[in-house]
């Protein structure tokens, strides 16, 4: 019942392939009844050939085992062939519909919990719910249908027999039971070791940087063996619940079948009984006893699956945001969008994240062709506007229209379509360096990919590689240099012609030398397009139409480069502040 239970919960999740899956289970019950066959051919056998002397049944017989057998044997390979399509086939579903939500729930969940914690779902967890509807389903429902089979076979045979096994099955059904809530206890504190573990070994690989540099090999061992530590200890008292369990189950079959050997032997005697009839009511029995074997065998994974798919439903009960749809739907649809004025405009804009007021009162004009700029201190809350424009966060209060549109009322795709953002890092897919570049516009030829890469300044780079744009690159693009990623992140951009930029930093990673390239770069395609742009380039900023300075969370002045120098001395200290660091990386360099 438990386990149906968990079949209805994932089914609910899934599309189930159900011709595929009938013929599959079709095969299995062809498949079972053939191999219950066996044990009444082999009483056959015994009674009427070695007993009984009758020749003539020899061969028949002897035919019909293999027969049954072999065609047993096709049937299985059949079934094994559909279900671990339908293995993949579920897995996939699965770790679509995580990555449908994942892609739905607001980005600053991601961030804080970073891909230790999500990545698991998608790799382990929906492989365990896969394996539980396509394995463990499976096998129980072969193994007790077998079991209940047998047991009317036994009856037939021999209803005294029938009772020893029926009054015996109960005992074995209960054994697994006894462990049953530590088992759950354990799955679910080893699930969450493995993705503390999970957590640790991408640290370890990206932070080999530092800890080289400050001699944290050491640190880095005892961090390791403190979390294994208790991993060690739970799996250990897992591994014994499960033998203990398995084990009991063992004597008492054993004590079972000694107690069918001889009542069985008695009644041989009494004549109430044939050899034949008791071999094949001891094979039955085995047959019968396979299912609580594999109770045993597959509980521990019923409870991880319980485990994975409680950690699945959690994810899915996350909030997705609330800031931008993600559907076409209505009057702002692609086909009658009509886009021709590029406007921002917020007002009394406030955002509340976590119970943190993280934007206060915004109010923010970009008109059509500007080039508008956002500065402020660290911390001040540049990105976190950034991140509200684009639908990243949800909006407490006020008012925010993009493109002469509540942002509400825009579909994310068609937002997106005229949008073009760069981060302070951009992301690197592993593959190759033209798939990276095509992500921008996936309808795009390779001489448009191309064009694009040699205006976003990769042509030395492509110049130096014998496979130029097939080059393949690793994921996040280690190979690259940090310049070499961002004017990929330009190409991208070039490739997607939006008609809106928001630039988040893009340069801040960079040394001056090749900020100043990347820049030129950029400029290239703000060109005639609206502007939004968070940086601490000087140069940058003050060609800026308007530049909005920024100050905890709240925006305390806006104007010309000209005008904020004079009137706000917040600008003016960032200003002179930058202007310090500049003659400080010249008088080093």
């Amino acid at each position: 019942m438990q386990s149906y239970r968990l079949f209805l919960r994932l089914a609910a999740r899934v599309r189930i392939n159900w011709k595929l899956t009938s013929v599959a289970y079709l095969c299995t019950l062809l498949s079972m009844t053939l191999t219950l066959l066996q044990p009444f051919i082999f009483l056959q056998l015994i009674d009427k050939v070695w007993v009984g002397k009758q020749s003539d049944y020899f061969y028949p017989l002897l035919a019909l085992s293999i027969g049954c057998a072999l065609f047993a044997s096709i049937l299985d390979i059949i079934r094994d062939s559909l279900f671990r399509y339908l293995d993949i086939r579920t897995t996939l579903d699965l770790r679509n519909v995580v990555l449908d939500h994942l892609r739905k729930i607001p980005l600053a969940e991601i961030e804080k919990n970073g891909p230790g914690k999500f990545a698991p779902l998608l790799a382990g967890d929906t492989a365990t719910m896969s394996n539980f509807v396509n394995r463990i389903i499976v096998e129980m429902f072969i193994q007790m249908v077998t079991m209940l089979v047998a047991i009317i076979m036994i009856f037939y045979m021999n209803w005294r027999l029938g009772l020893v096994v029926v009054v015996s099955i109960p005992l074995l059904l209960y054994i697994p039971n006894i462990f049953r809530n530590q088992l759950f206890r354990i799955s679910q504190y080893i699930r969450s070791n493995n993705e503390q573990v999970g957590t640790l070994m991408y640290e370890c690989i990206q932070g080999s940087r530092e800890i080289r540099a400050f001699g944290l090999e050491a640190w880095e061992r005892d961090r390791n063996e403190k979390l294994y530590k208790g991993l060690i200890t739970k799996s250990t008292k897992e591994t014994i619940y499960r033998a203990t369990s398995a084990q009991m189950s063992t004597m008492v079959i054993s004590a079972i079948i000694v107690l069918l050997y001889g009542f069985g032997s008695r009644q041989i005697l009494n004549g109430t009984l044939t050899i034949g009839m008791l071999v094949a009511a001891i094979t039955y029995f085995n047959n019968a006893l396979r299912p609580i074997q594999t109770v045993n065998k597959y509980y521990g994974d019923i409870k991880y699956s319980e485990v994975a798919m409680e950690r699945v439903e959690n994810f899915l009960r996350i909030p997705t945001e609330s800031a931008i749809k993600e559907k076409q739907d209505g009057m702002y649809s692609q086909k009658n969008a009509g886009l021709k004025q590029v406007d921002v405009i917020s007002h009394d804009l406030h955002v509340i994240y976590e119970g943190n007021h993280i934007l206060k009162g915004i109010n923010l004009v970009v008109k059509s062709g500007q080039k508008v700029a956002i500065v402020g201190a660290s911390g001040s809350g540049k990105t976190t506007l950034l991140k509200t424009l684009m639908g990243f966060l949800p909006i407490t209060s006020g008012e925010l229209l993009v493109f002469d549109r509540p942002l509400t009322e825009w579909s994310r795709s068609l937002l997106m379509k005229h949008v073009g953002m760069m981060f302070q890092e951009s992301f690197i897919f592993a593959g190759t360096i033209y798939e990276n570049i095509a992500l921008g516009n996936l309808a795009s030829t390779e001489e448009e990919v191309n064009d694009a890469a040699q205006r976003a300044g990769l042509k030395s780079l492509l110049d130096t590689l014998p496979e130029g744009l097939h080059t393949r690159i690793d994921n996040q693009g280690f190979q690259l240099s940090g310049g070499q990623r961002q004017r990929l992140a330009i190409a991208r951009l070039i490739l997607k012609k939006p008609w809106f930029l928001i630039l988040d930093e893009p340069t801040s990673a960079l040394d001056r030398t090749t900020e100043t390239q990347v820049l030129n770069e950029l400029n290239e395609i703000m060109k005639g397009r609206t502007t939004l742009i968070s940086s601490h380039r000087l140069e940058t900023i003050m060609s800026a139409d308007v530049i909005y300075v920024m100050d905890q969370g709240k925006i305390i002045d806006s104007g010309t480069h000209a005008t904020l120098i004079a009137d706000c001395e917040i600008y003016k200290k960032l200003v002179d502040e930058k202007h310090h660091q500049t003659k400080l990386e010249v008088f080093t360099h």
